[in-house]
């Protein structure tokens, strides 16, 4: 079973491990330092993000991955999003996550596209963003430098349309926002 739970403040030391882990960063587009307490103010400043909120994943009843919405702009109803997996016993969970995190943003905020960004390299999560509904947008794609090299990242995009009309809709579960201060009017479920 998946569900999502707040990220707190307390969770800093925890997600520092899993960001920094080699099998999570190389995926991303940026390193950072490992630094505990400049973790807890980053967790703190996201509750105040109008663009930006974060949750725990979890498996049955144990806190295993990250999960987070970004770039979020209502008004032209799109956003970005991410996740990993941290916890190296349940990197099975990451192919199950982002149907749930689809509903919630297609059902719940009434977002009419979601965007995405991949490296090159990391073929698996195309291939899942693919099964999903996903297509590219080579327009989009763009180039970043990662540890003295030039990374192609591949950009990709969801519409609600094609989301909803596929066989993933299924997946429903809560993702609360009580401590996001600029939290949506939840939209009624599609």
């Amino acid at each position: 079973m998946i569900e999502f739970r707040e990220i707190r403040v307390s969770d800093a030391q925890m997600l520092l491990d899993w960001r920094t882990s080699k099998r999570v960063t190389q995926f991303m587009n940026t390193d950072i330092e490992y630094d505990v307490e400049a973790q807890k103010r980053w967790l703190q400043s996201c509750y105040t993000r109008p663009d930006y909120y974060h949750w725990i994943i979890r498996q049955h009843g144990r806190d295993v991955g990250f999960v987070s919405l970004c770039d979020y702009d209502p008004a032209a109803g799109t956003a970005s999003w991410g996740l990993y997996i941290g916890d190296e016993s349940a990197t099975g969970a990451g192919g199950r996550v982002p149907p749930y995190f689809y509903n919630f943003a297609f059902g719940e905020l009434g977002l009419k596209r979601i965007n995405a960004e991949v490296l090159y390299h990391n073929t698996r999560v195309i291939d899942l963003h693919r099964l999903h509904g996903y297509r590219f947008v080579p327009g989009k794609d763009r180039l970043i430098e990662k540890n003295g090299k030039e990374l192609l990242l591949i950009a990709l995009e969801l519409d609600a349309q094609t989301f909803f009309s596929g066989r993933f809709t299924r997946y429903k579960t809560p993702f609360p926002m009580t401590h996001w201060q600029h939290r949506p009017q939840q939209q009624p479920a599609a």
